[in-house]
Order: C-alpha cells, then structure tokens, then sequence
C-alpha cells in the first residue's frame, strides 16, 4: 500500500502565500482609513497640527501596501 502524500501542492502553497499577503495589505487598508477618519475629525474641529501628526509615515504604510500588492 502506498502512503499517502501529505505535502501541499504547489497550488495550495501559493493560495496561501496570496492570501496572506491579501491580509496583509487589507490590514493596512485598515489602518490607513482609521488614521485617515481621526485626520478628519481633527480638521474638522481646526487641529491642523493634530492632522499633521495623523498622516506622518502615511506615505510609508501606503508604499508598503503597494510593495505587497505587486507580489501578486
């Protein structure tokens, strides 16, 4: 009787790896829209310095957002 193949396929490895890098950016997608809606809410009641705080490092998260999407 032969054994049974426990090893993922190829196929399934590679869902996975897409999956979790889908994750990955929606998590990020996630926290980018939370800061985003805080900046609102500080420009809203005129705390442009508030605002400014929010959207430091933004361009870093998005950039690495984008790195992770063109895995894909």
């Amino acid at each position: 009787m032969t054994e049974p193949n426990t090893e993922p396929t190829p196929h399934d490895i590679d869902a996975a790896i897409r999956e979790r890098v889908l994750e990955r950016a929606r998590n990020i997608n996630t926290k980018l829209l939370d800061r985003l809606g805080t900046v609102a809410d500080d420009l809203e009641v005129g705390g442009h310095r508030a605002a400014l705080g929010g959207i430091d490092g933004l361009e870093r998260q998005i950039e690495t957002m984008r790195s992770l999407l063109l895995l894909l």
